[in-house]
């Protein structure tokens, strides 16, 4: 092959290389269909051929000189300049081979290799310089194709017509109408818009993994995979006995399961070794900060280079721990694009993807291949609910699990059947809480807090909003100039919010804590006894879990303050509190966990069977169907206003609304 640059210190022929060796790996242990396949390795053979240009090309020697490294102004995109190249051999292999008309994967994801497809890509681009070497470039780059697939038709037969090809207006062929698909007229571009999204979404992550490897110099594709999975969770667990249902987890074989125990008994450990020896996992959460806990755990489990995170804030994290200012770009993308074999990642990240988000082809495409994890199911509202059961019946995982200590039958109607695992009966009887109901509010009974703390206990408070948990605050330092205090809610900046998370997981005798709803599913704490504003049972259920955590220690008091102000009904609705209100008194001054999970039950059939939840529901289902309908294979615009407006994962009513936002493209600001 003539000796063109790929980049400046790689020839083109080298890189090529690479790339189609890399993506035959991948095609097989993605266990990919033929078609496919070969669609992905035409593509990686072609991806780059546009390089072959004269802009490019004179950039690439200046670089290699020293000069600065500039981009000329009128240099072609060489995605656009490959365009002629691998259209004319997508074309020719489908006649050939018989594959559908119009069936254009290889040339979509070539061409939106480094720019998402969409109506405005590559739009006033005229015709692309090619170097004098071009054509002695693409015939080697075939004949590498040839030597891993025989049965190709010869270079003179596929490009034939290049010279006629190369010399078009590609921008404008673009939008040439040149077909019509049922009846109807239709752009080149309009026909890879509407390709089969999940067909297109293979064969563009094959090139990208591919690519991206090739270029940071990796020598195969083992990292993206797990192995002994299941090996290396008995490990972890060293000489712990199994509980029961762990035991039938480890032994389960179900393509859907359905998990509830109460919480620290080692949910987490029976939800791995149900994964079993999966090469892949998707584990999904609700905020943060439980990713955030719940990746270091998993890389102590398979190992830290396994374990990728993904969430808005993910680079900080990733930072952190690298301990270094510099952007850690494989960690980084491989982790936000499901990429990792193991990866932790907040709902969002996995309802993004399903909106035609960044990067929506990997994340989908390595999401079918996984094994899927929603844990702490029941914290979602039901617009949220609405968009994953629909992306779940759209494009269902490898295998499917849902977890959580309060596992309500409601939800359970809402997605996939499988196999019920309960933790066992001795499990649920645990006795961990002594219900204290105080007909007053918890603003005005401040001064028990102190008496508590006086007495050496670790004293944790929960109000419904922020503005009562500052007044609380104020009260204990400037009235009782009460020391050690601390204070949390959403509204601190994330740098001060993890300071203080440290900070409350180090409590000392005498320690008030102070919160709102970011303890419910955020902090891995255990305080001697909570007070708490009244709230929904479920949230409840997840406060009581930071005191008395493992049951170690007889029933810790929880005083419930039952008297409710303005913010506390804004946040979660006069219905939803009487209700738990009336649920609380029936129950016994000692519940057993079981006890408090059927009182989750009941608060759940009643609110879900609610019009206004049910409204809530089939909008979410609604939004995720037009976005998928209206972009197809495009990847969401959102300088466009009316698509702005339907691209979020999460809104209004829940039955805790405390968790409710707006989320948008990129950051993903979870409770």
């Amino acid at each position: 092959m003539a000796q063109l640059l790929a980049k400046p210190d790689q020839y083109l022929e080298e890189h090529t290389r690479r790339v189609l060796q890399l993506g035959a790996e991948l095609v097989s242990r993605l266990d990919m269909d033929e078609t496919l396949a070969l669609k992905a390795l035409l593509a990686c053979a072609l991806h780059d051929v546009g390089k072959a240009t004269e802009g490019f090309q004179a950039r690439m020697q200046d670089i290699r000189a020293g000069k600065q490294a500039v981009r000329r102004q009128q240099e072609y995109p060489h995605a656009l300049a490959s365009l002629p190249a691998v259209l004319l051999a997508e074309q020719g292999l489908g006649r050939q081979f018989g594959w559908r008309e119009h069936s254009l994967h290889a040339t979509a994801a070539v061409l939106s290799h480094h720019s998402p497809l969409g109506a405005e890509l590559y739009k006033g681009y005229g015709v692309a310089r090619y170097h004098p070497q071009v054509l002695e470039v693409l015939r080697s780059i075939w004949q590498m194709l040839v030597d891993r697939q025989p049965n190709l038709p010869p270079f003179e037969q596929v490009f034939s017509s290049w010279q006629g090809a190369c010399s078009q207006h590609l921008g404008g062929l673009l939008d040439m109408v040149i077909r019509c698909v049922q009846g109807q007229p239709s752009s080149l571009r309009g026909m890879l818009q509407r390709l089969p999204t999940d067909e297109l979404a293979q064969v563009k992550t094959v090139l990208h993994l591919a690519d991206w490897f090739a270029s940071s110099g990796r020598q195969g594709v083992d990292s993206l995979f797990l192995s002994q999975a299941k090996q290396r969770v008995f490990q972890h667990m060293n000489s712990l006995r199994l509980r029961q249902y762990q035991n039938r987890c480890a032994q389960s074989e179900s393509e859907v399961l359905w998990l509830r125990a109460p919480t620290g008994t080692g949910k987490t450990e029976a939800l791995l070794l149900w994964a079993g020896d999966t090469p892949r996992i998707i584990y999904l959460l609700p905020t943060q900060a439980t990713v955030n806990a719940m990746w270091r755990r998993l890389q102590k489990v398979y190992g830290a280079e396994n374990a990728g995170l993904a969430h808005g804030r993910a680079n900080y994290i990733l930072r952190q721990q690298a301990q270094t200012e510099e952007e850690p770009l494989d960690e980084r993308l491989l982790g936000s694009v499901f990429a990792k074999p193991v990866n932790v990642a907040t709902l969002d990240q996995y309802l993004l993807a399903h909106l035609n988000g960044r990067h929506w082809e990997e994340r989908r495409a390595l999401a079918r291949q996984a094994v899927v994890v929603l844990d702490e199911i029941h914290a979602y509202e039901p617009y949220t609910l609405g968009m994953l059961a629909e992306a779940l019946s759209r494009e269902p995982p490898r295998r499917l699990a849902f977890a959580s200590a309060t596992l309500p039958s409601a939800l359970q109607r809402l997605f996939p059947d499988g196999e019920v695992i309960e933790a066992e009966q001795s499990l649920w009887a645990r006795k961990r809480h002594c219900l204290v109901l105080q007909d007053s509010s918890l603003l005005e009974e401040v001064e028990e807090a102190i008496q508590f703390a006086q007495e050496g206990k670790r004293v944790l408070i929960v109000a419904n909003t922020v503005a009562d948990a500052q007044a609380l605050y104020r009260q204990l330092r400037e009235q009782y100039d009460w020391t050690p205090l601390h204070l949390l809610h959403a509204q601190f900046i994330f740098r001060d919010r993890q300071h203080k998370e440290q900070q409350v997981g180090e409590a000392v005798p005498g320690t008030i804590f102070i919160a709102t709803q970011v303890v419910e599913v955020s902090l891995d704490i255990d305080y001697d006894l909570l007070l708490t504003e009244i709230a929904p049972i479920d949230a409840l259920v997840q406060r009581m879990g930071r005191v008395n955590r493992r049951g170690k220690q007889s029933p810790v008091p929880v005083h419930l303050f039952t008297r409710w102000g303005k913010g506390a009904e804004r946040v979660y609705g006069a219905e939803v509190l009487e209700t738990s209100l009336h649920l609380l008194e029936k129950l016994p001054e000692l519940p057993t966990d079981g006890d408090l999970a059927e009182a989750t039950e009941a608060l759940y059939e009643k609110v879900t069977a609610s019009p206004e939840w049910q409204e809530e529901l089939q909008a979410g289902r609604q939004t995720l169907q037009e976005v998928q309908q209206i972009l197809g294979c495009y990847t969401v615009d959102l300088s466009d206003e009316e698509m702005r407006a339907r691209f979020t994962t999460r809104r209004g009513y829940c039955i805790r609304r405390g968790h409710t936002g707006t989320v948008r493209a990129r950051g993903v600001p979870a409770a």
